[in-house]
């Protein structure tokens, strides 16, 4: 596997904390589930739409509430993704049932077991760290339930040393809290401590305000990463490049 080599005559970095969703796993992998799993919610809920116009209303809907929920401190993402649901199915003229709410969550998770897919390295990487005694960490934004369900399907528990969710530390990313928790884990300093995420205003936002080095996971092709404020402290295309930090002590 390609990466730096740690040295451990430079102990800089004590903890590498990692956010989960978008990072150590692509979305991606999960669209087809999250869309076939959409267009049968329409289709109960009396919706004749083409797939795409489905779609389409879905990702207007949570752009709409996620950035409603993102100024809040605290929240529970079921909540969240449900008003998305909500909305989709209003905008496409339905009325939502909570019968059908719950089927579609069922069916999603039990597709995801077909679907689920670590990028690449994140295994390997995670061996390498804790061999050379780094703490791990996954802080996320998600709700107990559900971060347990993925880390089960991608067996990572046992490379982790300490894993947080939103709705255990009562904190949202980028909120402060979160991460004061995830650090007090760790038992080190803020500038002890890497913190791996693929999103700005939430990620790197948060680890910045908190005092620790952020990482950004660039892994579009299509654009460069933004320059604007909050800007991360390095940025990283693989997630076997953090070996490379580690090693460096940046």
């Amino acid at each position: 596997m390609a990466g730096a080599a740690l040295d451990l005559r430079m102990p800089t970095i004590r903890a590498v904390l990692f956010d989960f969703g978008g990072t150590l796993y692509d979305y991606a992998t999960l669209a087809p589930a999250e869309a076939e799993s959409l267009v049968e919610l329409a289709r109960w809920a009396g919706v004749d739409a083409e797939p795409l116009a489905v779609l389409r209303a879905h990702r207007a809907a949570m752009r709409r509430v996620f950035h409603g929920y993102l100024p809040r401190r605290f929240y529970l993402h079921r909540d969240l993704f449900r008003d998305a649901l909500i909305g989709m199915l209003e905008d496409l003229g339905a009325a939502p049932q909570t019968e059908h709410l719950d089927r579609y969550r069922a069916l999603q998770w039990q597709r995801h077991q077909r679907d689920f897919t670590l990028r690449e390295g994140v295994v390997e990487t995670l061996r390498a760290l804790r061999a050379h005694g780094v703490h791990l960490g996954i802080v996320s934004n998600i709700d107990e339930d559900q971060l347990a369900h993925l880390l089960a399907l991608g067996q990572l528990e046992p490379h982790f040393d300490s894993i947080l969710s939103s709705e255990e530390a009562r904190s949202c990313k980028p909120d402060r809290g979160i991460f004061t928790e995830a650090l007090r884990r760790a038992g080190c300093g803020a500038d002890e401590a890497l913190f791996v995420g693929d999103t700005i205003a939430q990620d790197i936002a948060g680890a910045n305000r908190a005092g620790m080095r952020s990482v950004l996971l660039w892994h579009r092709d299509d654009r460069a990463p933004p320059l604007e404020d909050p800007t991360p402290d390095h940025v990283i295309r693989r997630i076997p490049e953090v070996l490379e930090l580690v090693a460096n002590g940046t």
